[in-house]
């Protein structure tokens, strides 16, 4: 138990990861139809707390980020490749973004994550973000059952209070109801904030915030997907691109970039 006197100890600001959106320490929850972007947006997340990279203009907070990934996990590398090249950063084995190197099965086996992510804690320090891509594909219970959504937000709060940090659940919207994240209610009660991306015309996508518990939720973002062009070549020597997510003031067609490789971190753990 902690006194009333000892809680007003604390400092009274917001603990901001990324200013205005994400605050340290918390749980949030992305949805999104299929094919949104939500991915990307969550690679951006990630990566900019990684390197520390301002988000649209908004400040992070660097630190390791882990990204735990259930789906679209060959992709990754071509993503990453264009998120740097887009944002103007170098492939270095010091960046503090780690990847699943298979499916984190929660709750069954949130004791393997934390394992995994306690042996690369050691070299590059407790995580601030841990992003969990996606709900359905990294969980092995009923998201429709209050036991079994339960579960999984037990998994998501051990990792929480272990590290200290923000853990980012990409979901899908619900089948008839699009305005909102599909499964068990248990779900965004839970959550510290809550943000859906939608698909508009003209392909722009727009980031709107539906809860945000102890901040003001910020305005709505455009975004619209590009494709960047990456180095290599595919086996009919078409060139390969990327997709990635940039932020969209007024309607315009971004050029095109070119990217160095992407890096690959060599560590052979639960994590890479």
């Amino acid at each position: 138990m902690t006194s009333a006197f000892e809680l007003r100890r604390n400092p009274l600001s917001h603990d901001w990861l990324i200013q205005g959106f994400l605050e340290a320490n918390t749980l949030a929850l992305l949805f999104g139809e299929p094919a949104a972007g939500k991915s990307l947006l969550a690679l951006d997340w990630a990566a900019s707390v990684a390197t520390g990279r301002a988000w649209c203009g908004r400040q992070t907070r660097r630190g390791t980020a882990i990204y735990l990934a259930g789906e679209g996990y060959r992709g990754l590398a071509r993503r990453l490749a264009a998120w740097e090249r887009v944002n103007g950063q170098e492939s270095s084995p010091d960046v503090p973004l780690l990847f699943s190197e298979c499916i984190a099965g929660l709750p069954d086996s949130v004791g393997a994550v934390i394992e995994g992510i306690d042996a690369v804690a050691i070299r590059y320090g407790k995580p601030l973000l841990v992003v969990i891509d996606t709900l359905a594909r990294c969980f092995t219970g009923d998201e429709n059952s209050a036991g079994g959504m339960g579960g999984f937000l037990t998994a998501c709060d051990a990792m929480r209070l272990r590290y200290g940090c923000t853990v980012l659940i990409v979901h899908h919207s619900g089948h008839s109801d699009k305005g909102r994240a599909r499964g068990y209610s248990s779900l965004p009660a839970a959550m510290d904030a809550i943000y859906q991306l939608e698909t508009e015309g003209e392909g722009r996508r727009k980031l709107k915030c539906s809860k945000a518990k102890d901040f003001s939720p910020p305005a709505t973002c455009s975004f619209i997907i590009q494709e960047v062009k990456l180095p290599d070549t595919d086996q009919r020597g078409k060139p390969v691109t990327a997709p990635v997510l940039k932020e969209a003031p007024a309607l315009a067609e971004l050029p095109q970039a070119t990217v160095s490789p992407a890096w690959r971190h060599p560590s052979r753990t639960y994590l890479r």
